[in-house]
């Protein structure tokens, strides 16, 4: 085990007897008003004994971590433009660069270009062995809503970022584009549509259309699920064709034909807003974290962050009736889950022996010790939780940074599950 280096953090509750074998394999990087300055970066994996047995520290921010199908480890380096796979020793497989972010550069010896400006968020794959990445691109609106607070808002020309989904292969060419900006309505604003994300980060005056942050391939359809953050839904659509198949979320503002597409709630469901790391439980249910920015759309009260929480919820989706159904949740009334708030980030993985269900609030922000919904407020934490399916928590681990000297802001996007 190598400990050395690792970032600030505390487990305060480990019973390993009742935890999934394995390890989780993690990211930590700077939060708060770290956000933007990648200087250090960690992928560690924490087992069922609340050991180390990776700890992969970088010079930059890393920012998503997957386990592929031979056993090695794939994982993204965002600010570095880069994407590795590697053993889990770190030693480096092979190697990613992303051409937008080395114009002017000489790129790593022996690493493969992928033409185009970025990628951000997930990384994953297809079985056949192509990478599923998310990149972006800006479009010019000449008549687009100027804020999303106001109902009769003026509308004005406006730079929007839509998200690009993209397949590619080891080689690094992209054989598949699916672009969210002919798939929805580019007209549809939730709270932070109009945020101003993407500014620094290549796209000047643009706003944050849809803010995707997580892709996952659904094999037994041959579909693709994403996660919109500032849509406020989960989509999930054909690979072959890009025709949407369904929409889960809050049901409010959506014309046709997308309206169409929405799933029916049956029971009791609370929707999910802001959400992170959808993805298909072995179960085939749909599980996704729940960030709760708001828990309103665009042009209602937004319920105030310290009176918020976040959650992992489950969904069972019915594709045949299109109806959708809230079968399980955690963090919104029981456990050390209760109250607690991430703002940004955040992570949800159903663990396949034990059934257990690991969850990162991978950003839970404060000011003066007060939640809030800015992620770059003075201090960041992480923390990660795993729960059997009846809610007994068996693991606890805060990321935590605020004891330092000087403070440390810290986040933790997602986990992923790796057998030892």
């Amino acid at each position: 085990m190598n400990n050395e280096g690792l970032p600030p953090h505390s487990i305060r509750i480990c019973i390993s007897e009742r935890r999934e074998p394995g390890m989780m394999v993690f990211n930590v990087r700077p939060g708060g008003p770290d956000i933007g300055r990648n200087k250090v970066g960690w992928i560690l994996g924490v087992d069922e004994q609340g050991r180390f047995p990776l700890n992969l520290k970088f010079d930059t921010a890393a920012q998503d971590s997957c386990a592929l199908p031979n056993g090695n480890l794939m994982f993204s380096l965002t600010g570095a433009g880069l994407i590795k796979e590697v053993l889990r020793s770190g030693e480096i497989v092979r190697q990613w660069h992303v051409a937008g972010k080395w114009k002017n550069k000489t790129p790593p010896v022996n690493s493969l270009a992928i033409d185009v400006p970025l990628t951000h968020h997930r990384v994953n794959y297809f079985p056949n062995g192509n990478l599923l990445l998310l990149s972006a691109e800006v479009r010019e609106f000449p008549d687009w809503p100027q804020n999303d607070t106001e109902k009769n808002a003026p509308c004005g020309p406006a730079r929007v970022v839509g998200d690009v989904v993209l397949e590619v292969t080891p080689e690094g060419k992209t054989v598949n584009t699916w672009h969210l900006l002919d798939m929805l309505d580019p007209y549809r604003l939730c709270y932070g549509s109009c945020s101003g994300y993407w500014q620094k980060l290549g796209y000047p005056d643009s706003n944050d259309w849809c803010h995707t942050n997580a892709v996952f391939y659904d094999q037994r359809d041959d579909t693709i699920i994403l996660s919109l953050r500032t849509q406020d839904c989960i989509l999930k659509f054909y690979r072959s064709s890009g025709a949407i198949k369904w929409i889960l979320g809050d049901p409010g503002n959506w014309r046709a034909p997308w309206s169409d597409k929405l799933l029916k709630p049956i029971g009791n469901v609370e929707w999910q807003y802001h959400q992170h790391d959808c993805s298909v439980t072995p179960t085939g249910t749909i599980l996704c974290f729940d960030n709760g920015n708001h828990r309103a759309l665009p042009f209602t009260e937004k319920l105030p962050a310290e009176k918020n929480y976040s959650r992992v919820v489950e969904f069972e989706v019915d594709e045949e009736a299109m109806t959708v159904e809230q079968v399980w949740s955690f963090g919104d009334g029981e456990g050390p889950g209760e109250g607690l708030y991430g703002c940004y980030q955040g992570g949800a993985y159903r663990l396949p022996k034990t059934g257990n269900t690991f969850m990162n609030f991978g950003g839970v922000c404060t000011i003066d010790g007060v939640p809030t919904n800015d992620n770059r407020a003075d201090m960041c934490r992480a923390r990660l939780i795993e729960v059997t399916p009846d809610k007994e928590v068996v693991f606890d681990m805060w990321i935590d940074g605020s004891s330092e000297s000087p403070p440390m802001p810290l986040s933790s996007f997602r986990a992923e599950h790796v057998p030892i």
